[in-house]
């Protein structure tokens, strides 16, 4: 393993305001997903059936929702101080989490911080961010096997009682470190989940995730790769809100840009394409193919049905699935 001072400069995992970052922020991975979650198309002009919308909607919505709690968990572990002893954090700027009533607390953290736990409690009446999303229940993030670029070390999230805007989300996600470089600085996790999202009125949706992150840093540019996972050679299957079935297949790797992220607010690849493939719950088998371009940093992609193509545009609004 690399000299750890060494790292820190490349880094620049320095402490601030005297908390030691443990891991660098993927708000670009999962900033995606809280764009995604609320993607939509014209309904006006849009060509497709009620179904495709259904399925292309409900992917995103899947998705955003798992995706977000890495973000979360990054935040909380970049946010908060880790000590040697169980302590509770304090301090955090991130407006997801930062309203009054909301506890941090740290436990079983090791002497050299290379495992422990930390539990993010939502107040009983929920947390509403500057979005106006509110978050209830809590969020439980446990590590082992060391700081996040050593290789296997272990990243856990698991849901108590969780909920954004009243869709109860349960189950955990795992992410494990299986390759390190130092220069140039590149980091690989492979990345799994399964959850099930519960609606108001009672429809489900399940998502078992499977995927291949890696972190490349340059001077110039942070170049996030998302790949299918090593198990099953696929991104994501399921069952969404709808009755359909469905498997996601990324058949050209999904590129995101840190650039995109801090200059234009562009939080959705800038190049890649991914494969629906859902069967509904009549039996009917469809593909949907999403393809986010050639590396330009907008918030557009086209989604293939048939022979039909649509370009759509990811919008901050509610009116998704």
């Amino acid at each position: 393993m690399a000299n750890f001072n060494t790292l820190k400069a490349i880094l620049k995992l320095n402490m601030k305001n005297g908390r030691e970052l443990i891991k660098p922020s993927f708000h670009i991975l999962l900033l995606v997903a809280a764009f995604l979650f609320l993607s939509h198309c014209n309904k006006s002009t849009d060509p497709f059936s009620n179904e495709d919308k259904q399925t292309s909607n409900n992917e995103s919505t899947q998705e955003s929702t798992t995706n977000e709690l890495d973000d979360i968990a990054t935040s909380i572990l970049n946010s908060s101080p880790i000590s040697g002893s169980p302590g509770r954090g304090t301090g955090t700027l991130d407006d997801r989490f930062s309203c009054n009533g909301t506890t941090i607390v740290f436990s079983n953290v090791t002497t050299d911080k290379s495992a422990g736990t930390v539990t993010l409690t939502f107040p009983a009446d929920g947390c509403p961010d500057k979005k106006g999303n509110v978050r209830k229940g809590s969020i439980v993030i446990a590590w082992s096997g060391g700081r996040w670029f050593k290789v296997g070390s272990v990243h856990s999230v698991t849901l108590i009682d969780y909920s954004i805007n009243d869709v109860a989300i349960s189950g955990s996600q795992t992410e494990t470190c299986t390759a390190f470089k130092e220069l140039p600085l590149s980091v690989i996790w492979t990345i799994t989940s399964n959850h099930k999202a519960t609606w108001p009125d009672g429809s489900s949706a399940t998502r078992k995730v499977n995927k291949t992150r890696r972190w490349d840093h340059m001077a110039s540019e942070d170049t996030y790769t998302v790949t299918d996972g090593t198990s099953g050679n696929y991104l994501a299957e399921g069952t969404n809100r709808h009755g359909s079935t469905f498997k996601i297949y990324i058949t050209s790797p999904l590129i995101y840009l840190g650039s995109c992220a801090k200059a234009n607010k562009v939080f959705i690849p800038v190049k890649g394409e991914k494969v629906i493939t859902a069967i509904s719950s009549k039996g009917r088998s469809k593909s949907l193919t999403i393809d986010f371009g050639n590396g330009s940093c907008d918030n557009t992609y086209t989604v293939t049905s048939g022979t039909t193509v649509r370009t759509l545009t990811a919008k901050n609004d509610s009116s998704g699935d």
